[in-house]
């Protein structure tokens, strides 16, 4: 799958664990630019821009959002994915692995195997 399919996959995900949040999420999902894509070696960080601001987070809050842990391509470890908001608008998602030799060039497969250290 392409990086973007992932990211849709992995951001619907989050979006779906904080229903406080999610309709706000949703609205400034759908309007999110990739601005940079960075892969770190065992992970990745993706920073956006979000067009529509109309779906900005009362309160302006500072959130650290992800419980799931995802299985790739048979990692022994599995990874995690947190989805950074600041002062309301999502910025970032960051992706990373643990005790793995690196970051898979490619996703082929990706499950939920529970949540999160």
């Amino acid at each position: 799958m392409t990086n973007e399919e992932f990211e849709n996959l992995i951001v619907s995900d989050i979006i779906t664990q904080y229903p406080e949040y999610a309709d706000c999420l949703e609205k400034q999902y759908r309007s999110a630019k990739v601005i940079k894509r960075e892969n770190t070696g065992h992970g990745f960080f993706t920073d956006y821009e979000i067009a529509d601001q109309g779906g900005r987070i009362d309160g302006l809050p500072d959130l650290i959002l992800g419980k799931h842990q995802w299985n790739l391509n048979g990692l022994k470890y599995g990874s995690d994915y947190i989805l950074w908001v600041k002062e309301g608008l999502i910025t970032c998602l960051e992706g990373f692995c643990y005790g793995e030799d690196r970051w898979p060039d490619e996703i082929t497969d990706a499950e939920i195997i529970g949540e999160g250290k």
